[in-house]
């Protein structure tokens, strides 16, 4: 084998398999509608405990994509009527990826997420919740591990999210109006 082709396939190889984080794409919520609205503006803060993708490991979910994520859902579904870009006085989230739990190899890859949503009213605590939820990915799916495991990580995420959505969905927010 000359020196040319075997670049070609080492090039090949890390090509194909570098890692991609979890996508705001494949994480978002679409095919949920609320009801009814809870709120009329809503803050979101950027989630904490995502991780960076490195490109020869594994798929993660970043902060950055789960908050975009997260932000798309909730207008998707119409829980609140507008997303506010400064924090304000009025509706507030925070999130937090408490734990990703993925295995390392397989032939079909389930993901756990592990996320806490604190929703405020102003400085009243709402509701606060634990989401825990599953994802899976299939040889079907994928054939390629990293790309198997990125989209068990978005579909783990998703269900997550959409957990979230309905379970805000039911929140009753006393007014002070008889």
């Amino acid at each position: 084998m000359n020196r040319k082709t075997a670049f070609l396939i080492a090039s090949a190889l890390v090509m194909f398999n570098c890692a991609f984080p979890a996508t705001r794409e494949g994480m978002r919520v679409t095919d949920f509608k609320a009801p009814k609205k809870v709120g009329d503006k809503i803050y979101i803060n950027e989630s904490v405990g995502g991780s960076t993708t490195l490109p020869f490991w594994m798929s993660k979910i970043s902060d950055e994509e789960f908050t975009a994520a997260v932000k798309e859902s909730v207008a998707a579904a119409g829980l609140f009527e507008t997303l506010e870009e400064q924090f304000g006085n009025n509706w507030h989230l925070k999130i937090e990826i408490v734990d990703v739990d993925r295995p390392y190899f397989g032939t079909t890859f389930t993901v756990k997420t592990k996320i806490k949503y604190t929703l405020s009213k102003g400085t009243q605590v709402i509701q606060e919740l634990l989401v825990d939820e599953s994802g899976e990915a299939t040889m079907s799916d994928a054939l390629v591990g990293v790309k198997r495991m990125r989209l068990a990580n978005e579909n783990s995420a998703k269900a997550n999210i959409k957990k979230f959505l309905e379970e805000v969905s039911k929140v009753q927010v006393k007014t002070g109006k008889k």
